[in-house]
């Protein structure tokens, strides 16, 4: 693993509408952003589950990067200040994107697959300027009510695109019972993945509908619990009720937080209680299944491979996105997917330095908005989601998929802006 070698990609050309589109786009969310920063913020969080992507080199243009360039602009335009991130509020989250955008970088010099580096380069410096440029435009503009109804319509739209999967064409299916059963994903790549998508959401929208008494929210939250259920993901049933569990634990009003306790321990017997009627609790908790003729292997496979790689290359491990190429050198041939674990794929791609970039960075959006900041739906949503988003990941790597990360980071920077201006600091 020692040479450089370009992947083959397919390659799907940018033609004439289509960048006219993009450029179009790219207008409008401009001059949204430059008259209100929090219509950027709307347009980022509304955009992010459609792609709609054409190749450029190693990496795609699509929607969400288009409408984040956009509100760049657009927030130059209107003289932003940079000074809201230099506030020591939101240093350990910002260091911890840089470092990891650096160490990602830098994985190059032991890869074999440059230009995947490449494209997993431009990923995370993507997620650096959504935070960045989040946290700024947040700062400038600290009027909540358009985010958070942003928020509702994003999941209300992604939720409705998977229902109606149960009634047309799931993209994947499991046995139950003797009947083929569709596992629905809507507009985002997989099961998985959409359950990935409600790690996020569903902890905000429970903490802004506990936190103001807002029918609309705790709806739409409803809603994607049962889109949530519908997945059949394992990882994302438990990580949702963890998020509930640590929205309920932080809010401050005794008479919410006993009933949000209870409704989740109940939620989560009647979850198990299914499970063992249905006899999938063996394949809940089952690392070795694996989804046949699909180019995935079983966990306990792609875990030990992960290790495997580790071992070889500690400090720098293979290279960004390295791991599914270098998957039939280890013997598993045929199999194209990732670690499905966020900790063993850093570990793999990325050895101790970039492990240790990702691990401090989940700890510090924790440590800063559920631990530090004040008990406020915001602070308190973003917190419990990322201790979701943290504990699904042990089972899946989610943040490689944009929809996701870019969701993450996105509300990790409205949070950070919101920090910024509480202290009396404005973009």
């Amino acid at each position: 693993m020692s040479s450089v070698v370009l992947t083959q990609t397919h390659h799907v050309s940018l033609d004439l509408i289509s960048a006219s589109a993009f450029a179009a786009l790219a207008i409008f969310a401009f001059a949204a952003t430059k008259r209100r920063a929090a219509y950027g913020l709307v347009l980022l969080i509304v955009s992010d589950p459609f792609d709609y992507p054409h190749y450029l080199g190693w990496t795609t243009v699509t929607i969400p990067k288009i409408v984040l360039i956009g509100v760049a602009l657009g927030l130059l335009a209107r003289r932003t200040s940079l000074a809201p991130l230099r506030r020591p509020e939101i240093r350990p989250l910002l260091g911890g994107a840089i470092a990891i955008a650096l160490v990602t970088i830098a994985t190059a010099f032991p890869s074999t697959y440059i230009d995947a580096v490449g494209r997993e380069s431009l990923k995370a410096l993507e997620y650096l300027a959504t935070f960045a440029i989040a946290t700024i435009a947040f700062a400038q503009d600290p009027d909540g009510r358009p985010v958070w109804y942003a928020l509702a319509a994003a999941t209300t739209i992604v939720c409705a695109s998977a229902i109606v999967q149960e009634f047309t064409v799931a993209p994947a299916g499991m046995i139950l019972s003797g009947h083929v059963v569709p596992r629905i994903a809507g507009f985002l790549e997989g099961p998985n993945q959409l359950a990935g998508f409600i790690d996020i959401v569903g902890p905000l929208l429970l903490a802004r509908g506990v936190a103001k008494g807002g029918a609309l929210f705790l709806g739409v939250f409803a809603l994607a619990i049962v889109t949530d259920v519908l997945t059949f993901s394992r990882g994302g049933l438990f990580a949702i009720v963890v998020g509930a569990f640590f929205v309920a634990l932080r809010t401050s009003n005794p008479a919410v937080r006993r009933p949000l306790a209870i409704g989740g321990g109940v939620a989560f017997a009647a979850i198990a209680a299914a499970l063992v009627k249905l006899h999938l609790f063996e394949r809940f908790l089952s690392v070795s299944d694996v989804d046949t003729g699909s180019g995935l292997g079983s966990r306990r496979e792609l875990w030990g491979v992960a290790i495997g790689f580790w071992r070889a290359h500690p400090i720098l491990g293979i290279g960004a996105g390295n791991f599914e190429l270098e998957l039939p050198d280890a013997g598993l041939a045929g199999v194209r997917t990732h670690a499905n674990s966020l900790y063993l794929q850093t570990l793999a791609e990325g050895g101790l330095l970039l492990f240790t970039a990702t691990v401090f960075t989940l700890g510090a959006a924790i440590r800063t908005f559920y631990v530090r900041a004040p008990k406020e739906a915001l602070y308190i949503g973003i917190g419990a989601a990322t201790i979701a988003l943290a504990t699904h990941q042990l089972l899946d790597y989610l943040t490689f998929f944009p929809k996701i990360g870019v969701m993450w980071w996105v509300w990790l920077g409205i949070a950070s802006g919101a920090l910024v201006s509480r202290a009396g600091v404005r973009a």
